[in-house]
C-alpha cells in the first residue's frame, strides 16, 4: 500500500467505511525566522474499525501533530479529516469541528487528571460534558463502576491522583478515554510516564481491552517494542510524511528504506555497490566480496546501497559455514544480554551486532547470512 495515498472504495467494495480517513493533511509551523517548516507533510492514512494504528517516529518527525489533527486541537493547512464516515476538518470549505464534536476520546501522556476531582468525577467528566442527550446520575454512576471494574481500580473511586501512584493515575486516564464508548480513541504516548514493567502489564492489558470492546485506536509512540506489540499496522514517520505503512512483521522482516530498517530494531548495514539487480534479489559487491539478498524497493545496478541483516538472523561459527553469504570477522566483545548473548563483532572495517543462544568459541570466526535473511537498500 502506497503510504502517501489512498484508494478509493472500488463499485461493489463491501470493505466497511474507516474509522478515520485523512486526505493530503498537511500542518507548516514557522520558524523564528518566519521560514515554514512542514510538521505534517501531505499524509493520507486510514484508520479501519477494531483497528491499532500506530504512529512511530522520534522526536520532530510529526506523528503528535498528526494526532492533534485528528482531534480537533491543532488546524491543518490543508486536506480533509473523516471520523466515522463524517467530514470533521475540510480546509477547502473551512469547516473544523470542535473535539468534543468529533465522536472519540484522547489519552494524553500526561494524563491531565484534575487534581481537585476525585477518580469518579474525573471518569464522569466525558459523560457530562457533551452536547446532546446525557445519561442519568444512575447511568453515569454505572458506567463509571463498569470502566474503573474494567481498567481494575474499582476501589479507587473516591481517591483524587495526588493520592495514586503513577501506574493508577494511568488506569484513571484509560478509564476516562473508554467511558464514552467512543468507536475512536486517540493515545499521545500514554506509558512513557511509568516504569519499564508497569508499562509492560499496561500494554497487555490495554491491548486485551481494546479486543474485547472493539474500538479503534490511533497511537503515538517512538518505542519501537510498543508499537510492535499493540499494532494492528504501523506507519513510521520521518519528517512529516508516512515512510513505510504495514503490519509489524512486514515492517520489520522487509522494511522499505535504509531509515525504517535502521528505526525499527537493530539493522547491520554492509556498504557496497549493485552489481545485478532482478525482480525478487540483488547482487551487491561488498569489502567481504559479492552478497545475494533481497531487492528491496529503488535498487538499481551500479547504485551504491547497503546489505541489511537483523542481529538474530546472523550464524556465527569457527568454520567455515555452507551458506553463500560468508565472510571472517573478529570477535571485539560479548555481552549477556538474558535472552541472548550480543556479539560484536569486527571484518574490513565494518562493525556489526550478532545475537547467539552462547558464548563465542573463539575470536576469529566466520559469520553467514542466508540471502533471504539479507536485504538490499537504497544508500
Amino acid at each position: 500500500m502506497d503510504s502517501t495515498t489512498t484508494s478509493q472504495d472500488a463499485p461493489g467494495d463491501e470493505r466497511p467505511e474507516p474509522v478515520v480517513r485523512l486526505t493530503g493533511v498537511r500542518k507548516n509551523f514557522r520558524r523564528v525566522d518566519g521560514t515554514p517548516t512542514p510538521a505534517v507533510d501531505g499524509v493520507a492514512l486510514e484508520v479501519a474499525p477494531s483497528e491499532i494504528l500506530v504512529l512511530l517516529g522520534p522526536s520532530g518527525c510529526g506523528k503528535t501533530t498528526l494526532l492533534r489533527s485528528i482531534a480537533g486541537l491543532e488546524r491543518p493547512d490543508e486536506g480533509t479529516v473523516r471520523i466515522g464516515g463524517r467530514t470533521v476538518f475540510d480546509s477547502a470549505t473551512g469547516l473544523d469541528l470542535p473535539p468534543e464534536r468529533r465522536g472519540l476520546s484522547m489519552m494524553f501522556q500526561s494524563y491531565a487528571l484534575w487534581p481537585h476531582m476525585s477518580v469518579f468525577d474525573n471518569v464522569a467528566y466525558p459523560l457530562l460534558s457533551r452536547r446532546g442527550a446525557r445519561p442519568d446520575k444512575a447511568g453515569v454512576a454505572r458506567r463509571v463502576s463498569e470502566v474503573l471494574e474494567l481498567v481494575g481500580i474499582p476501589e479507587l473511586v473516591r481517591q483524587y491522583p495526588g493520592e495514586m501512584s503513577g501506574g493508577q493515575q494511568q488506569r484513571v486516564a484509560l478509564a476516562r478515554a473508554l467511558v464514552a464508548g467512543d468507536g475512536l480513541v486517540l493515545f499521545d504516548e500514554p506509558l512513557s510516564n511509568v516504569d519499564a514493567k508497569v508499562r509492560e502489564r499496561l500494554r497487555v492489558e490495554l491491548l486485551a481491552m481494546q479486543r474485547r470492546l472493539g474500538f479503534a485506536a490511533v497511537y503515538v509512540t517512538h518505542d519501537q517494542t510498543e508499537a510492535m506489540e499493540l499494532a494492528t499496522r504501523i506507519a513510521v514517520m520521518r519528517a512529516g510524511r508516512v515512510e513505510q505503512l504495514g503490519a509489524p512483521r512486514e515492517i520489520y522482516d522487509r522494511p522499505a528504506t535504509r531509515y525504517v530498517a535502521n528505526f525499527v530494531g537493530v539493522a547491520n548495514e554492509i556498504p557496497g555497490t549493485v552489481t545485478g539487480a532482478g525482480a525478487d534479489t540483488a547482487t551487491i559487491r561488498t569489502p567481504y566480496g559479492l552478497l545475494t539478498g533481497v531487492c528491496g524497493p529503488g535498487v538499481k545496478d551500479g547504485e551504491r546501497a547497503v546489505a541489511v541483516w537483523r542481529p538474530e538472523h546472523g550464524l556465527m561459527s569457527a568454520s567455515e559455514p555452507p551458506e553463500p553469504n560468508r565472510w571472517r570477522a573478529r570477535r571485539r566483545l560479548s555481552m549477556f544480554a538474558g535472552p541472548h548473548v550480543e556479539h560484536h563483532l569486527d571484518a574490513e572495517d565494518v562493525s556489526c551486532r550478532l545475537w547467539s543462544s552462547g558464548e563465542a568459541a573463539a575470536d576469529e570466526v566466520w559469520i553467514g547470512v542466508a540471502p533471504e535473511r539479507l536485504l538490499i537498500l537504497p544508500a
